[in-house]
């Protein structure tokens, strides 16, 4: 036993091992870090944009505050009206009353929800 124990010795001592050698592959990672940097500044650059439309839509926007101390002429014109309650002043208060545009802001609404 002991023979073929340094036979297998010999024999593996005399053939040399050979290994099958792969070609390095040397990864780069440039195209990556590239890729990540232009995905990034875009990201900024998006951002940056709507960040202005945000900003500039509520310089645009009135408060709720600002909206009743707006001065309103139709309004205005409503509390002008005379308090007799006399046919005549009545009448001549129908007459002097605009009823043109009181729907104008019902197509407004209509527009900005898109039906």
């Amino acid at each position: 036993m002991e023979e073929n124990n340094q036979v297998n010795r010999e024999s593996q001592a005399s053939q040399p091992k050979q290994v099958p050698q792969e070609p390095e592959q040397k990864k780069s990672s440039g195209p990556f870090v590239g890729i990540v940097i232009i995905v990034l500044v875009l990201a900024a650059g998006g951002f940056y944009f709507w960040s202005s439309k945000v900003a500039e839509e509520r310089q645009k926007a009135l408060s709720p505050e600002e909206i009743a101390a707006a001065a309103d002429p139709t309004l205005e014109g409503l509390q002008a009206q005379s308090t007799s309650d006399e046919v005549a002043d009545i009448e001549a208060d129908l007459d002097a009353t605009d009823l043109e545009g009181l729907d104008d802001e019902l197509d407004n609404i209509d527009i900005e929800f898109n039906f």
